[in-house]
């Protein structure tokens, strides 16, 4: 799978002062003096015994140039680099492969930059492209996910079961609709739309003898925002559960 990347989706950052950073006419440009880290930066999620790739055209301007990088810092471990040190462009490309015993929700970042320990030095690079290569082991990339509680038609997650990536939660009575707004929109930087599902639990005591169903399937790329809606069974209305007491459902966003 190919994730688009424009320069304009990597997030610039400096871990020390006198470094410069900027992107004009789609190319990148980086100086650091010696013991700072001047870089941008794109996050992507994958699973485990997954190889992700980066391609970059790049060439150095001056000093020990630059390099390109895959953070992987869930394991407390490095990934992999390459550094840029030619005058001359030229492709560069750096490859990781995350081990089978990662989490389903692991980020791995891919860093352009000079980084503290290199020294001095600038460089100029364009055209990033970014690549996941699915294994054998069908692992998803999750999104989000958590166990949500509609209380009177209050959103809260429940603490006591594992949740990641759902930033915020709202309930709206008239459109009888819980949005899920999920960290990171990692969703909408790929320009892919994630797999949702969202269902009822066998908590909800307060729906004995109520057919009713939780449909989703709308997701807003540009807000990162997914809906979640609610119909009685049985006449196929749309249903306000706010008056319905405690209601329980499970929800789940992959790619």
């Amino acid at each position: 799978m190919n994730i688009p990347s424009d320069l304009n989706t990597y997030i610039p950052s400096m871990l020390g002062v006198g470094g410069t950073y900027s992107i004009s006419d789609g190319i990148g440009r980086i100086y650091s003096p010696a013991g700072v880290s001047t870089k941008y930066e794109k996050s992507v999620l994958v699973g485990p015994g997954v190889k992700v790739e980066m391609k970059i055209y790049g060439r150095s301007t001056g000093g020990v140039g630059g390099a390109v990088a895959i953070d992987y810092l869930p394991l407390d471990r490095g990934g992999s680099s390459i550094e840029i040190k030619s005058r001359e462009w030229r492709e560069y490309v750096v490859s990781f492969t995350t081990p089978l015993r990662s989490p389903d929700n692991l980020r791995v970042t891919f860093a352009i930059g000079n980084f503290a320990a290199m020294g001095e030095g600038s460089f100029e690079f364009h055209t990033p492209r970014i690549s996941i290569y699915d294994t054998d082991l069908g692992a998803p990339r999750i999104l989000a996910r958590g166990l949500i509680l509609v209380s009177s038609g209050v959103p809260s997650l429940n603490s006591n079961y594992q949740a990641d990536g759902i930033k915020s939660l709202s309930y709206d009575a008239a459109a009888a609709a819980l949005t899920v707004t999920m960290r990171g929109n990692d969703g909408a930087g790929m320009r892919l739309h994630p797999l949702m599902i969202a269902q009822l639990t066998d908590d909800n005591t307060t729906l004995t003898g109520r057919r009713l169903h939780a449909l989703c399937g709308r997701y807003n790329r540009d807000d990162g925002t997914a809906r979640v809606t609610f119909v009685d069974g049985g006449t196929g209305q749309l249903q306000d559960i706010s008056g319905l007491g405690n209601v329980y459902l499970t929800f789940r966003a992959e790619i």
